[in-house]
Order: structure tokens, then sequence, then C-alpha cells
């Protein structure tokens, strides 16, 4: 046996190999998560900011929201029967802000009882009065 042949039975592929037809879609799935952890990002970051900085923001997002729609468009099926019926949208938005308004209370309760934790923490180490 020639040495390639050996050494290459000893070499465990920790990644399998992606097929050639697999490329395309991997790189829009890696552009896809970039666009959302960004939305996500920028979303976070407006809260309690000046409505000047709320629309540059909103700006930018609508951009990445752009350059997103165009990353997934090949995969979009063209035909309008394909396409859910807008009372699913509408559902699937109303769901959204519930969530939303839900994320922002226990945000709200969570920074609450981190204060207190703090204030229980800081005043730990005093003298007993």
């Amino acid at each position: 046996m020639s040495r390639p042949a050996l050494k290459s039975k000893k070499v465990i592929q920790l990644r399998p190999r992606r097929l050639v037809a697999d490329e395309p879609a991997s790189r829009v799935a890696i552009a896809v998560r970039t666009h959302l952890s960004l939305l996500q990002g920028y979303a976070d970051i407006m809260e309690g900011l000046s409505p000047e900085l709320k629309r540059e923001i909103l700006c930018v997002m609508a951009e990445k929201a752009r350059e997103l729609g165009s990353a997934l468009q090949p995969f979009v099926d063209q035909t309008p029967a394909a396409r859910p019926a807008i009372d699913d949208y509408r559902r699937v938005r109303e769901r959204t802000r519930q969530l939303m308004m839900e994320y922002r209370n226990l945000l709200g309760r969570l920074h609450e009882t981190v204060s207190e934790a703090h204030g229980h923490v800081s005043g730990a180490g005093g003298t007993p009065s």
C-alpha cells in the first residue's frame, strides 16, 4: 500500500464535505443569520434613544431588511397561490407584538430584580445597628 493511502485511513474528517450544490444555500443561510443578528442587535439598542437616533437606526434596519429579502429572493416561489393569506401575516404580526410586549415587561422586571439584588449585596457587608 502506498504511503498516502495509509495516511488517509488515519485522518478523521471532523466536518462532512459539502456538496457543491449545497454551497449557495449555505452561503445564504450564513447571510440570513448575520442579517437577523444585526437586526436584533439594532432593535435591542434602540430602547431609550432619542427619536433622531431611532430614526437613523430604523433606516439602517430597513437597508438590512432589504438585503435580507434580496438574499432570500431566489428561494421564494413567485406564484400568488404559494403565499400565505394576509390574515396569516396579521396573526403573526399581532403575536410578534404580544411577544415583544412580554419581552419588555420581563426585561424591566429583570432590571428591577438585579437592582434589588445589588442593593442587598452592597448592604450585606455593613455593621448591624
